[in-house]
């Protein structure tokens, strides 16, 4: 059976359609939008691990994803912070609204960072 080509076109533009429909309601962040979130993120993610790990110096966020819908953003993250006994690292999403983290979930934790946590008795992370 063959195609033709009017009908391979006309397939091919209806599911590249149907993808930007789909995908209409969120929009990557412009650097402007990265640079805010990256730095409400280390901010919040830094005070929710300060009860495991009080003495924090150099930190760093990787944004895995950051995606606007209206006012809203949501971010997938890594946040790096060094102790003073090594490096952390946490991963999670995040919620932002109004320039300010309105949710932040960790997904994920170094294991030096969740035995730090066990041993204070702080959950830290939601599994």
């Amino acid at each position: 059976m063959q195609i033709s080509t009017s009908k391979a076109l006309l397939a091919g533009a209806l599911a590249l359609s149907f993808a930007l429909v789909t995908t209409q309601a969120f929009a990557d962040c412009d650097e402007g939008q990265e640079t805010m979130v990256g730095k409400a993120i280390a901010a919040a993610a830094s005070a929710k691990i300060a009860p495991v790990v009080p003495t924090q110096t150099k930190q760093m966020i990787n944004l895995e994803t950051c995606d606007t819908a209206g006012a809203n953003i949501s971010s997938e993250f890594k946040f790096n912070v060094i102790g003073s006994d090594g490096l952390y690292w946490a991963t999670g999403t995040a919620k932002i609204a109004a320039g300010k983290v309105a949710d932040l979930k960790f997904s994920g934790l170094s294991p030096n960072l969740a035995a730090a946590s066990t041993k204070a008795g702080v959950k830290l992370a939601a599994n």
